[in-house]
């Protein structure tokens, strides 16, 4: 077993976190996922096509049919290719500021995101697999972007420009994005993803990857492998032990957890799982986990 050395970066942002929200009400336990694999159809946005992106997709979902299954979970739903629309990306509070693609003729941009059995706010865990990418420049706004399936609504929702989880009514608590860029070095270290939250925000973990990320049927294995040794624990932590690959351009996994003490983040990164989600406090500041050394394509090498 390889050991791998771990390094920790933590941002306090010192910005206003605007309207006080009131928690979530809902209490149910819910997972939605996500898997865009075909693209450039009549209807669909423009990307390459992956296949595997589904097929990991339900391999997520299958460990959380089995805790329904047993009684421990209440509901799962899956939104793949067309059905994955950029609008269930997308809060109300940030519609106005969401941009059509070149290729749309038209798109409608609207929040949804808190809607039944589609948007991923619905949901306390989502999974997502497609194409993403990011902008860390310093002149521009930092964020990184994913490919959703429908090309009617917004096919690029943006962590900064769509995003906002865990917002009342919104209920998001662990986000895992299989996405190349999905939650860059850079962009964490120019605070691209803190306004995905506020101070009362339910949501706690983005997990996804710095760099680029290969694709594969060994990502289906590990991706299952994953949610199964993720039930109870480790939920951060595991990430980066399942998803890390040296191969040629390393895959580097990151974890950023929001919370309002040290401790608090490491708990959940440690110690939350998807029944055990721990408390991690009022979101004053941010954490993320990574590989020292690792150096993915279209990204820098991770510090020490």
């Amino acid at each position: 077993m390889r050991k791998l050395s771990v390094g920790l970066l933590a941002l306090a942002f010192a910005v206003a976190m605007g309207a006080f929200f009131g928690p979530a009400a809902r209490a149910d336990n819910e997972t939605h996922v996500y898997g865009i694999a075909e693209y450039d159809d009549s209807g669909q946005c423009v990307a390459g096509e992956h296949s595997v992106h589904t097929d990991t997709a339900n391999a997520f979902l299958d460990v959380f049919e089995d805790l329904k299954s047993d009684g421990d979970w209440d509901s799962t739903v899956t939104r793949n290719n067309s059905n994955g629309h950029g609008s269930y990306w997308t809060d109300s509070g940030k519609a106005s500021s969401c941009v059509c693609e070149s290729y749309q003729s038209s798109c409608s941009c609207i929040g949804v995101d808190t809607s039944s059995n589609l948007g991923a706010d619905e949901a306390d865990v989502i999974y997502i697999h497609t194409h993403g990418g990011s902008n860390y420049s310093s002149s521009s706004p930092s964020y990184s972007s994913l490919i959703l399936g429908n090309k009617n609504t917004d096919c690029k929702p943006r962590t900064d420009q769509n995003m906002l989880w865990g917002n009342s009514p919104g209920d998001l608590d662990i986000a895992v994005i299989k996405a190349c860029q999905g939650s860059q070095y850079e962009v964490f270290k120019n605070g691209g993803y803190w306004s995905m939250t506020n101070s009362s925000s339910t949501f706690r973990m983005w997990n996804g990857f710095h760099g680029n990320s290969s694709c594969g049927s060994h990502v289906t294995s590990y991706v299952e492998d994953y949610a199964e040794d993720s039930v109870y624990n480790g939920v951060g932590e595991n990430w980066l032990d399942e998803a890390y690959d040296w191969w040629g351009d390393d895959d580097c996994p990151t974890s950023i957890v929001f919370c309002s003490t040290k401790s608090n983040c490491e708990s959940m990164y440690e110690y939350g799982g998807w029944l055990d989600r721990k408390d991690t406090g009022t979101k004053s500041t941010s954490y993320m986990w990574y590989i020292e050394g690792c150096d993915p394509e279209a990204g820098q090498e991770l510090p020490s």
